[in-house]
C-alpha cells in the first residue's frame, strides 16, 4: 500500500479551486461536473463533500470529516479481504467507479478518519 493523495471535503469547490490554483499556484486537472480537482505535484485532491456522502451514503457520519487519506493498492479486492480478517470494518465493499477510473473501499480509523484504498482501473 502506497500513500497516493490526501483529498480535501470541501463545501464550495469552485472556492477552493480558485484558492489552490489562484492564491496558491498550484495546478493540476479537474472535472468541473464531478467537483473534483487532482494537483498531482502536491498529492492533493479537492472534491465536494456533498459527492463523498452520497458516495460512501453515511450521511451526518461525513458531515464532521474534513478530509479523506488516499492508498493506493495492487488489489482493491485482495487489501480487503486481507483487513477484513484483521478486523476492520468497511463503509463500503469494493466498487468500481468509472467516472473516477477506480474501484475503490473505504473504512475509518480509530479516531474516525476516512481511508479510501485506490486501484487505477483506467485503461
Amino acid at each position: 500500500m502506497k500513500f497516493h493523495a490526501t483529498r480535501l471535503l470541501v463545501k464550495n469547490f469552485h472556492e477552493s479551486l480558485a484558492f489552490y490554483r489562484e492564491v496558491l499556484g498550484f495546478s493540476g486537472w479537474q472535472n468541473d461536473e464531478m467537483e473534483y480537482a487532482y494537483f498531482e505535484e502536491q498529492q492533493l485532491a479537492l472534491f465536494a463533500r456533498g459527492r463523498m456522502v452520497n458516495m460512501i451514503g453515511e450521511g451526518d457520519h461525513m458531515s464532521s470529516s474534513q478530509c479523506i487519506l488516499q492508498f493506493e493498492v495492487d488489489e482493491v479486492d485482495h487489501t480487503f479481504d486481507m483487513l477484513r480478517n484483521k478486523g476492520i470494518h468497511f463503509i463500503t465493499h469494493p466498487t468500481d467507479i468509472t467516472e473516477w477510473g477506480s474501484r475503490v473501499a473505504h473504512f475509518r480509523d480509530p479516531d474516525g478518519n476516512v481511508i479510501e484504498l485506490y486501484q487505477s482501473i483506467r485503461k
